[in-house]
């Protein structure tokens, strides 16, 4: 029986963020070179927006 192909995973980064509203660490994955998405916290299940930042992992949260 043939295998079948595996497919290259498009490259991220993680995104790691503080819920602005409980202050739950969270963390997301997003393409490489992404400057802002949007996640919900693992906690409170409040909406965000997130900002990349100068360090690369921690990003800037803000209830959306």
């Amino acid at each position: 029986m043939a295998q079948k192909p595996v497919r290259p995973r498009p490259p991220t980064d993680t995104a790691e963020w503080q819920c602005a509203r409980c202050g739950t660490t969270n963390r997301r994955l997003v393409p490489r070179g992404a400057t802002e998405d949007t996640d919900r916290c693992v906690s409170c299940r409040q909406k965000h927006v997130i900002t990349a930042q100068r360090r690369p992992v921690r990003w800037a949260a803000r209830a959306a």
